[in-house]
């Protein structure tokens, strides 16, 4: 359960653009860790659960149509026992666009995944898009000691330049965010994010900001017509 449970001692927020782009150009670049870089665009441009996105195998890929089929995710216990297990609620289960950056992403991490004698299986679950280097499944610990060790290492040379906590569930929060400040409406974004409660969506309006909040009031303002009244001219 280390794997799906998240540490809420840690605060969650969404990394801001500058952060992102700071970030995401790092690891791009970095000689060790680019090769982790498609696994970051998927999850910051679909908002799975990083459990999620270790559960998918082939046959929840559908290019023809770009698409992602949600519903299940992928769990490995202390001991070292893989299982899965449905999504967290029925509001998990979902179908995600593929935009053009996650579909190339995705092209390039089937591309690059290693080829082993025999697919491993976990409860009739075979062809994990994503594996170890021991041919095992990947699972959430993995991709959040990559963004622990990354982090370390920009932490190292960029000692003048610090980031924020960076996790699986800070990407999830970020892509929340994002949506909402794009103009998503609620409902829409409650089905991306697998939700069952719209309040738990909601909570991402939390991190409102005066610019936004001024931004958002200008364009309501603008299309309802309202205007300032003309200053009355003084008789005589």
């Amino acid at each position: 359960l280390t794997d799906v449970v998240v540490n809420d001692t840690v605060p969650r927020a969404a990394l801001t653009e500058e952060h992102l782009g700071i970030w995401m150009n790092f690891i791009e670049k970095d000689n060790s860790y680019c090769k982790y870089y498609d696994e970051f665009v998927v999850l910051l441009e679909t908002g799975m659960r990083v459990s999620e996105f270790c559960g998918l195998t082939r046959k929840d890929l559908d290019f023809k149509n770009r698409r992602i089929r949600v519903d299940h995710q992928l769990i490995r216990e202390r001991g070292g026992k893989y299982y899965v297990e449905e999504t967290k609620t029925s509001s998990g289960h979902r179908f995600l666009p593929m935009n053009e950056t996650v579909y190339a992403s995705l092209k390039k991490m089937l591309e690059r995944r290693p080829t082993v004698k025999t697919e491993p299986m976990v409860d009739g679950y075979s062809g994990f898009i994503m594996l170890d280097k021991n041919g095992n499944p990947k699972v959430a610990l993995h991709i959040e000691n990559e963004m622990r060790w990354a982090m370390k290492k920009y932490k190292k040379l960029h000692p003048d330049s610090p980031l924020p906590h960076i996790t699986p569930h800070v990407f999830r929060h970020t892509f929340c965010t994002n949506m909402a400040n794009a103009g998503m409406d609620i409902k829409t974004l409650q089905y991306v994010m697998g939700h069952s409660d719209v309040g738990v969506t909601l909570n991402v309006y939390t991190h409102a900001s005066y610019d936004r909040a001024a931004e958002q009031m200008a364009k309501i303002i603008d299309f309802r017509g309202f205007a300032a009244p003309e200053p009355q001219r003084k008789s005589g």
